[in-house]
């Protein structure tokens, strides 16, 4: 019989039974909303939806076309304020006010990237600027390479109207400011934003190959006409080459620079015209040979960057 009493479990003392709820009120509280996994630091998104999806890229077309129309409104303000003999539009137009929007416009386009990549958690490095792979000889190598493409895809870029080409011709119209804006502003920013920010970020999530097409396609998207769309695409892919194989912005920065002169003086000395190589090959012939032999060069160009990068996605793979 006192063996049974002693098997009866005795009360849990108040002092106990009160402690125990409180405790448990407070480690799981009965109405107390949920917490947002998304909130959490520590919360890993799917793959799939880390950043940067083609969502965040729409995000990047509507960050650039908001800082457009901002320094455009901005832009109208300062010259209607400024006065003088000539028109608005004119005042709007000039090689000063010109190198001014597009510098506004590109640096708010690059610090609205770079807080809404804040903001989706963007993880990765950004703005390489490494000397170790800089080779001279690189950059020769890219800057032929990416004249020689201009003469493989210039056939396509003569299916779409000159008329398109208009705007392009103003913006070399201005002289010593559409060369601080083509050759100096338009390398730095457009590199650091296309290479330094939305490749680096890609090649974090995916590999370099896919890094590289993506990024080029922004930058082909981003210059709106026709055939600059096109052109910047191509010469994307080789921009983003260089910079994988570099880790560096400067090599493609310089290339970039070179491009965008050699394009300034051929507009001056056209002045204004469409200078095309078929227009300064009259020779059937001999356009032929030169054609061919950019086509073969191209060709067999892009088959050793298509197995670099290969190499680079596999040894990037195993990391």
């Amino acid at each position: 019989m006192s063996e049974n009493l002693n098997q009866i479990p005795t009360e849990q003392p108040t002092s106990e039974v009160v402690e125990n709820v409180e405790t448990a009120n407070q480690t799981a509280p009965e109405n107390s909303p949920a917490e947002d996994p998304m909130n959490d630091p520590r919360f890993e998104a799917p793959r799939a939806q880390r950043f940067p999806t083609w969502g965040d890229m729409l995000a990047v077309v509507g960050i650039y076309l908001l800082a457009t129309v901002a320094t455009s409104i901005v832009m109208a303000i300062v010259a209607a304020v400024s006065g003088g003999a000539e028109s608005l539009t004119e005042r709007m137009s000039s090689g000063p006010m010109s190198a001014l929007s597009y510098a506004l416009s590109m640096t708010l386009t690059i610090v609205g990237v770079l807080i809404y990549r804040k903001l989706r958690r963007g993880k990765g490095k950004m703005f390489r600027l490494s000397m170790r792979g800089f080779n001279p000889m690189l950059i020769l190598w890219g800057f032929v390479l990416v004249l020689i493409t201009g003469i493989v895809i210039e056939p396509v870029l003569n299916l779409f109207p000159e008329s398109f080409l208009d705007l392009l011709n103003q913006m070399g119209a201005n002289g010593g400011w559409s060369v601080l804006m083509l050759a100096i502003l338009a390398p730095v920013m457009e590199e650091v934003l296309f290479r330094g920010i939305l490749l680096e970020s890609v090649r974090e999530k995916y590999s370099s190959g896919r890094a590289i097409v993506v990024s080029a396609l922004m930058f082909g998207v981003i210059h709106v006409i026709p055939q600059q769309v096109v052109n910047a695409f191509v010469i994307g892919l080789i921009l983003g080459f260089i910079y994988v194989r570099t880790d560096s912005l400067w090599p493609v920065i310089i290339i970039h620079a070179l491009n965008n002169a050699m394009a300034y003086v051929i507009m001056q000395w056209s002045d204004g015209a469409n200078i095309t190589v078929r227009s300064l090959i009259e020779n059937d012939t001999i356009y032929a040979v030169v054609y061919g032999m950019s086509l073969a060069v191209f060709i067999v160009s892009g088959y050793m960057v298509w197995r670099s990068i290969e190499k680079i996605n596999s040894k990037e793979s195993r990391a």
